[in-house]
């Protein structure tokens, strides 16, 4: 075991402040044991004796502790102690001084499909009382208008006395990428400044951009065996063919991965690791560290969509795969659509320089400008704050509608279904058993004026999927009280 003396320099604790918060001590045990200063399956102290030598509250080392053990980086043996996990590749990861070696070729733009409503789902979006389980967006009942307002007519004010609404002016999507830059850099760790941004309308459109950039027809491309359908979709019709890694109880299974990649010539992998679409669990720990370390042996990109990274109810988020200092096969996708709604549309793709500059000019090309008084709002909002206190609040709502829908659930159909309540996210993954048909069932949902989709609905080869997923965060509790009696309803029909 490492000398109990040395713990905290070996944490990096030993900084301006002489009090450790647990979420410091989880951050400088993950860091050790991702730098290889923590190898598998060493013990740790005892959580009385750690905080005796961090000078800490016990509580503190143990909530430290608890969340490093959820998050799969160390784990707890009965009457043994605290060890790190040995499902952890033993190592660090090899750091390469030289650029991604990442093929730039631009094709054409293909048209890129969305999900597809039935002319009966459209009918429904136009009646009132019709009820949406949708993919998990946020409600724009709950943003704070008064504070929106307010910014936007600063940034309007702003942008007529500084000239930066001309065609052209780059100030805006400037001020925009540095602070989402900051953002990333306190939030998610990631080491980047506003030269690793690319600013798009949207997460389809940085999948688009990113992929046209990278692949070529016949090109191998992994996704998940259920993914996002615009994602794959988007792959296809650039060309790449598509091979399926498999799902379970700790996501991807990305013990898979290396034979995949001793048969076929895998180009690119695209996955959601945070919380996957749609079944929502989180990858953990040792899996990432694998991945990471695949995606350096076989020489492919790994394309991460962080779609709604600040909805994690169950202690702190996951750091991004781009987060690792010592990756260089990570492409970062993100967007402030489920902080902010759809309205809002700005999504970024975080990548080296010499790619982002590829992206910028396809970018150019087909978007043009962007909305520059937006772009601006945007910025103060995450500079001064308040997108933080608005998720701070919303977080806390979105929490109370899971637990009633996750309630109202397990009420009416009981040991019919199964559902793992998911670390974060705004929708749930519900399987049902086999006496239950998904898809009759959102048929006769439909007669009842509830849309949910199905499970089939994401795979990329149309297997059959007997599961549903049903965002909760854009309806309020009684409004999922209404659209649960709705689905079991439509279940007894």
């Amino acid at each position: 075991m490492v000398q109990l003396r040395k713990w905290r320099p070996l944490l990096k604790l030993d900084g301006a402040q002489p009090q450790a918060s647990y979420r410091k001590i989880v951050e400088g045990l993950v860091t050790a044991i991702v730098e290889g200063r923590l190898r598998p399956g060493t013990l740790l102290p005892g959580t009385r004796e750690m905080a005796q030598l961090l000078d800490v509250n016990r509580k503190t080392v143990i909530l430290a502790y608890e969340e490093a053990v959820t998050k799969g980086w160390l784990e707890s043996v009965q009457r043994r102690g605290t060890f790190v996990s040995t499902r952890l590749a033993a190592g660090t990861l090899a750091a390469h001084s030289a650029p991604p070696s990442f093929a730039l070729a631009l094709h054409e733009a293909p048209a890129v499909p969305y999900f597809t409503n039935s002319e009966q789902v459209t009918a429904l979006q136009h009646r009132p009382g019709a009820l949406f389980f949708d993919n998990g967006a946020c409600d724009h009942r709950l943003l704070p208008q008064a504070v929106l307002h307010r910014y936007y007519r600063k940034a309007l004010r702003n942008s007529f006395t500084t000239n930066t609404v001309r065609h052209g002016c780059e100030s805006s999507s400037q001020y925009l990428r540095s602070a989402l830059a900051d953002m990333l850099r306190h939030n998610r760790s990631l080491n980047v400044g506003a030269e690793h941004i690319c600013l798009t309308q949207g997460v389809q459109m940085s999948l688009y951009l990113t992929a046209s950039a990278l692949l070529k027809p016949g090109d191998v491309v992994l996704v998940e065996r259920l993914s996002y359908p615009p994602a794959w979709e988007i792959f296809r019709q650039l060309g790449a063919r598509l091979v399926t890694v498999d799902l379970d109880e700790e996501g991807c299974r990305v013990d898979q991965i290396d034979a995949l990649c001793r048969v076929h010539d895998v180009r690119m992998m695209y996955l959601t690791p945070h919380h996957q679409f749609p079944t929502t669990v989180s990858l953990h720990a040792a899996r990432r560290q694998q991945l990471l370390e695949l995606a350096r042996l076989h020489d492919f990109c790994v394309i991460e969509e962080d779609y709604d990274h600040e909805y994690h109810f169950a202690g702190r988020p996951y750091l991004p795969l781009a987060s690792d200092r010592s990756q260089r096969h990570v492409i970062y996708i993100g967007s402030l659509s489920k902080s902010l709604g759809s309205t809002f549309r700005c999504s970024f793709i975080v990548a080296p320089p010499n790619v982002i500059e590829v992206l910028e000019r396809t970018a150019v090309l087909t978007l043009g400008q962007g909305d520059a008084v937006m772009q601006r709002m945007l910025a103060d909002l995450i500079n001064d704050g308040e997108l933080k206190k608005h998720l701070r609040r919303v977080s806390t709502e979105y929490r109370r509608r899971r637990e009633a829908l996750l309630s109202g659930l397990r009420d009416a159909f009981g040991e019919q279904i199964t559902v793992q309540e998911p670390e974060g996210g705004l929708a749930l993954w519900v399987k049902f058993a086999d006496t239950l048909d998904v898809d009759q069932l959102a048929a006769n949902a439909l007669e009842l004026d509830l849309v949910v989709r199905g499970g089939g609905q994401f795979s990329p080869f149309g297997h059959r999927e007997n599961a549903l997923r049903l965002g909760f965060a854009s309806l309020d509790v009684d409004e999922i009280r209404l659209a649960t009696q709705r689905l079991a309803q439509a279940a007894a029909l």
